[in-house]
């Protein structure tokens, strides 16, 4: 026993030292022991500290953008997100609403066709708030004014980031004249629906019910549920009027794939419908 104890007095202590080393890696890692990240969206700065701080937490503000569904100054997005576990003390990273929108420069939109139009103001951050159609049958489908808040826009004119641009078109024959698919629009936002009928070439007539809204943030996130005219292949007079139905009950309600493609809401004018 004794010749064996020189032998077996490293072993017991590298096995003491393992099994030291095992529990403070244990401790150290918190094994076991996570947080769930809360969901900060539209809480301040001082909200979502005060939030993650119960759960030994913290906060980092990395980036901001604009929008103008959210208080300003609010959380509009995080990483991790919501619901997610993890090791307490872990930096939650935060992207405000940012007070004003950027600055950008208003491009020339104008003799390309309205397709080609509008993917240039989306990709820049400005939407379209309507597409108007006057009658020239040598420029049918190609922009021909492009206006801010009813008024024409030169371009490189300095305007905010998500303003609304509106689009005056040439028409075969006018409003009156010109036809359009009706778009499908089951499954979209309120905010959304306003995007399709600007590229077909249709306004939005009523909102005929909101089933659940009770707050203007429960419209912005509802869903069309029915539309008249319904789609199905149908076709309307360009500068008609869509009714729609909302509600904030979403499961199951999606939007037809491609819906945001312009290329998808081409109209026909009368010559094509009598041919």
């Amino acid at each position: 026993m004794k010749r064996a104890l020189p032998l077996l007095a490293p072993v017991a202590v590298a096995a003491v030292l393992l099994l030291a080393g095992w529990a403070w890696l244990r401790w150290y890692t918190r094994h076991n022991v996570t947080a769930r990240v809360p969901d900060l969206q539209g809480q301040s700065v001082a909200e979502a500290e005060a939030m993650l701080a119960k759960r030994d937490l913290l906060a980092l503000v990395i980036d901001s953008v604009h929008t103008d569904e959210l208080p300003k100054g609010s959380v509009v997005d995080q990483d991790p997100d919501a619901g997610k576990e993890v090791k307490p003390g872990r930096t939650v990273y935060l992207t405000l609403n940012a007070s004003q929108p950027k600055m950008i420069d208003m491009p020339d939109v104008t003799m390309v066709s309205k397709r080609q139009a509008m993917s240039v103001l989306e990709i820049l951050g400005l939407k379209v708030r309507e597409v108007q159609y006057t009658p020239d049958p040598k420029a049918v489908d190609l922009v021909l004014k492009q206006l801010h808040k009813g008024r024409p826009i030169e371009p490189g004119t300095r305007i905010r980031r998500g303003d609304a641009i509106t689009l005056v078109v040439g028409s075969p024959m006018g409003v009156e004249g010109g036809q359009a698919m009706v778009p499908d629009l089951k499954g979209l936002t309120y905010a959304e629906t306003g995007v399709v009928l600007s590229m077909a070439g249709v306004k939005l007539g009523i909102v005929v019910v909101c089933e659940g809204c009770n707050t203007r943030a429960d419209s912005a996130f509802a869903r069309v549920r029915r539309q008249s005219p319904a789609a199905s292949g149908n076709s309307m007079t360009m500068g008609g009027t869509i009714d729609i139905w909302l509600t904030t009950d979403t499961v199951g309600l999606k939007p037809a794939t491609g819906w945001n493609d312009p290329a998808n809401y081409s109209n026909t004018d009368s010559t094509d419908a009598e041919n």
